[in-house]
């Protein structure tokens, strides 16, 4: 196990012995590889900053619960739960402003596509769809990996796939 592993791991023994600066500790330390997660699903900062507040609470809440030896799968799906539940509750404006200039293209079945005219794409999909292309295409997650962390089917996770390019295809021809 590597050195941030280790440190995770006795953080999270100590935060789950009532260490609330090791829980914090442990924050700081998964914070930005869930924000891009998160991020990537759903482009607004203070929509991010709010699921990760969420996240984060939950994730308080079962620390005790808390088996793995590192936290960050177990709190990676608490926020993709989270922003599933967020997409479903709320229709999100995707700020243009917060995606960076400099993202290279993506290539979905053999086609380049900007990431801007992806996630204005996505932003149409019903939420179950939309966190499945995003999870799947933008983020790269396996089919076992997304009905894992959305609690579904392998099927409903293709199904929803394939239907989701299906519609890419009909609108950026």
């Amino acid at each position: 196990m590597d050195g941030a592993g280790t440190d995770k791991t006795a953080l999270l023994r100590e935060a789950q012995k009532g260490d609330e600066k090791a829980f914090e500790q442990l924050v700081n330390i998964c914070y930005n590889s869930l924000y891009r997660t998160v991020f990537q699903m759903v482009p607004n900062r203070a929509d991010v900053e709010e699921i990760l507040q969420e996240t984060f609470y939950r994730f308080y809440l079962s620390l005790k619960r808390v088996r793995e030896t590192d936290p960050t799968p177990y709190l990676r799906q608490i926020a993709v739960r989270r922003t599933y539940t967020f997409l479903g509750k709320k229709r999100t404006e995707v700020s243009f402003d917060d995606i960076p200039e400099n993202v290279p293209e993506l290539v979905i079945e053999g086609r380049p596509f900007e990431l801007r005219d992806l996630y204005e794409f996505a932003s149409g999909l019903a939420p179950k769809r939309r966190m499945i292309f995003m999870l799947r295409e933008i983020l790269g997650y396996e089919d076992a990996e997304i009905s894992r962390e959305l609690g579904i089917s392998e099927v409903t996770v293709r199904r929803h796939a394939q239907l989701a390019k299906d519609e890419l295809r009909k609108k950026i021809p």
